[in-house]
């Protein structure tokens, strides 16, 4: 009878070890279930954000490389830490490998109309297709879409935007318009994708201007109020459509025009600067002295016809010497056009061809190529050319007169 009672009591101990080991498992479940459902999220959470803090850093030298380029005339490489994967944690699962983040790109337009202070007062329209590059990422964080336009990064939350950012466009009575061509693929990564960034081609300076009116589209035209209050000057006036989504500036006595030009090909984003002096400086040029050995001058002067019998092309090079830079080249063609349809294209003309590097001390020649009406022969055409030493503020000024003559195998060509 005894040896019974022991047995039992024998299995009584067993049942409270099994008892305890199933305890100790639910503990231990529970604690992997809170661990699992609570602090794993929180953990990929300060992930995402610490990931996102890198993001807006990889913007802000974005925007950097993209001025840096514009101003410097050299190619830079941009990175983007696309998206982030989430660490590996033994025992624990995440709710996937990580998040993907997403670079895209939109056109923004901006249309620049000047008039020249010169015969009829022309006006002329340039435009340029910019881009606005956005970077968002599809994470569990209530993260914004990043987004470089004009210059600023703005924060784009959906419903409401913000910038941390001050404006760069107006300077006191100079506009700065950053101009972003090219094609940017879209791409979804997780990886560091790299942005090559490369220089436009050296601007070319249009003088002699009345007034400009310049208009940019926006997505964010409530931000850019905010950035452009109290920018007006005597000289401009800046002004915010919410309605329409644009940035107008209107200037007058603009000193100069310098545009950034060039061929751009689908390999890269290309970086230029639109900048338009304001503030007329009161530059007088002195007559040409010629006991000094820097004075600028026209060496020379040749034109050249071509296009089939109607020799509707023609090549004007000129070599000078002593002058600063080729935008301090102008040339005065507007007559090669027919009086009744002038082509103010064709007025302060700034060589289509030049040297690179320019040095000033050399003999450079330079080109214009221009398209014209079919003359008969018998037609003479006055060209003006000038040239300036910006250095010691000395101007060379010439008028050529071009005949329309007939040659001995009967084409129409030119003589001075």
């Amino acid at each position: 009878m005894r040896t019974g009672i022991r047995i039992v009591w024998k299995d009584e101990r067993g049942v409270s070890a099994v008892l305890g080991a199933i305890l100790i498992f639910l503990i231990v479940g529970a604690m992997w279930g809170t661990i699992q459902a609570y602090h794993v999220p929180n953990w990929n959470k300060d992930a995402e954000y610490e990931h996102l803090d890198g993001v807006c850093d990889d913007m802000v030298t974005f925007k950097s490389d993209v001025e840096d380029v514009a101003i410097s005339g050299e190619p830079k490489s941009s990175s983007f830490h696309m998206g982030m994967r989430y660490p590996n944690r033994m025992f624990l699962t995440n709710p996937g490998t990580g998040v993907a983040g997403s670079l895209t790109s939109e056109n923004v337009i901006i249309n620049i109309e000047y008039t020249i202070d010169g015969l009829g007062n022309p006006t002329i329209t340039t435009s340029y297709i910019s881009n606005r590059v956005s970077y968002e990422v599809q994470g569990t964080v209530d993260s914004p879409k990043l987004v470089y336009e004009h210059g600023v990064i703005i924060r784009d939350y959906g419903s409401e935007y913000a910038t941390k950012d001050e404006q760069s466009l107006a300077s006191g009575d100079e506009i700065y318009i950053p101009i972003l061509t090219g094609n940017l693929t879209s791409v979804s990564s997780m990886e560091t994708e790299t942005i090559e960034i490369k220089p436009m081609s050296q601007s070319y300076s249009r003088t002699k201007i009345q007034s400009a009116n310049i208009t940019l589209s926006t997505d964010y035209p409530e931000v850019w109020e905010d950035l452009l209050a109290g920018t007006s000057t005597d000289y401009t006036t800046i002004q915010v459509d919410t309605d329409e989504g644009e940035i107008n500036i209107a200037t007058r006595a603009v000193e100069l025009i310098s545009f950034p030009a060039g061929d751009t090909t689908a390999d890269a984003l290309y970086a230029g600067l639109l900048v338009l002096r304001t503030e007329p400086e009161s530059v007088t040029y002195t007559s040409i002295d010629t006991n000094q050995v820097d004075y600028p001058r026209i060496l020379d002067i040749t034109i050249m016809s071509s296009g089939g019998d109607e020799m509707t092309n023609s090549t004007i090079t000129a070599t000078v010497k002593n002058v600063t830079a080729a935008y301090d080249i102008h040339a005065d063609l507007s007559a090669f056009s027919n009086p009744a349809a002038f082509d103010p294209e064709l007025y302060d003309m700034f060589p289509n061809v030049s040297p690179t590097p320019w040095v000033a001390s050399a003999q450079n020649d330079v080109s214009w190529v221009i398209t014209h009406p079919a003359y008969e022969a018998g037609i003479d055409i006055i060209a003006s050319f000038w040239v300036i030493n910006a250095d010691n503020n000395m101007q060379f000024f010439t008028s050529r007169v071009f005949s329309r003559s007939q040659n001995k195998d009967n084409k129409e060509n030119w003589y001075q």
